[in-house]
């Protein structure tokens, strides 16, 4: 379902500019950004489910956070790594001995920080895939799902899927410290902040801004989402993509995305 660019506030006259970005790499795009004062917003096919590539760790992290405030896991019970855990695609755990102990907390970080699917798979099972979706259900997300783990062999479909809406609304609850408990918010907070994975939103954004985000990559589809924040500007942003014929182009169109939108609420 093709959903018409929406603008409004200091997006509102710009909007051309950001299609002319976009068009640079083609395929498929979901994009939600929002200013986090309520005043300024720009979208495009936000609730279109498109393949979430590791965004659904951002979800994945927000149900494991609340479960354990809940008193149902612990972010300190420990994990003995075993070798039928190892998955491929991004990540350290794989690489590491079998027999190794973690937490899950340990796991989490991981997940965030360098997109581990070893440690991602591990945060699934300890929380369970329909809690997360009852999770997600419960804040509003109505088009994202978590289907099957990461990197594990699985008959053709139904694949893992996000919007840009509800991963949106998931991050700007985060943000405000209003989707789960404040303290937890500021933790998830830190643990995005400490990405490693920085050549998409930050590409082209000034010294001086700071960006909390997740990426997500798979054949044809680069993402990254997240919230960046500087001297006079605070937003949300994500940007999701597929079908596209070279993600290498996917990436930079991000990073100018990010820089036009911050570029536009700074007040150029």
């Amino acid at each position: 379902m093709d959903q018409p660019l929406r603008a409004t506030g200091a997006f509102t006259g710009y909007e051309d500019e950001l299609l002319e970005i976009l068009k640079r790499a083609g395929g498929e795009w979901g994009i939600a950004i929002e200013a986090l004062d309520g005043k300024d917003s720009i979208y495009l096919n936000e609730e279109a489910p498109l393949l979430s590539a590791s965004v659904i760790k951002i979800p994945i992290m927000m149900a494991a956070f609340h479960e354990a405030r809940e008193g149902r896991i612990r972010l300190d019970d420990t994990y003995i790594l075993r070798s039928q855990d190892k998955v491929g695609g991004s990540g350290v755990l794989k690489e590491l001995h079998s027999g190794l102990e973690i937490t899950l907390l340990d796991t989490i970080n991981l997940m965030i920080v360098v997109s581990d699917n070893t440690a991602t798979n591990i945060v699934i099972d300890t929380v369970g895939k329909d809690v997360i979706n009852l999770y997600m259900e419960s804040k509003g997300c109505t088009g994202s799902r978590l289907e099957s783990h990461l990197m594990r062999p699985k008959p053709r479909g139904p694949w893992n899927t996000i919007t840009a809406k509800d991963i949106a609304l998931l991050l700007r609850g985060l943000a405000e410290r209003t989707i789960e408990n404040p303290g937890d918010c500021d933790s998830m907070m830190a643990i995005l902040r400490r990405q490693q994975i920085n050549e998409k939103l930050p590409r082209y954004l000034p010294r001086e801004a700071v960006c909390a985000h997740k990426t997500g990559e798979m054949q044809g589809v680069t993402h990254d989402a997240g919230i960046i924040s500087g001297p006079n500007v605070s937003f949300v942003i994500v940007c999701l993509s597929q079908d596209l014929e070279d993600t290498r182009i996917g990436v930079d169109v991000i990073g100018r995305t990010a820089r036009w939108a911050y570029d536009i609420l700074s007040g150029r």
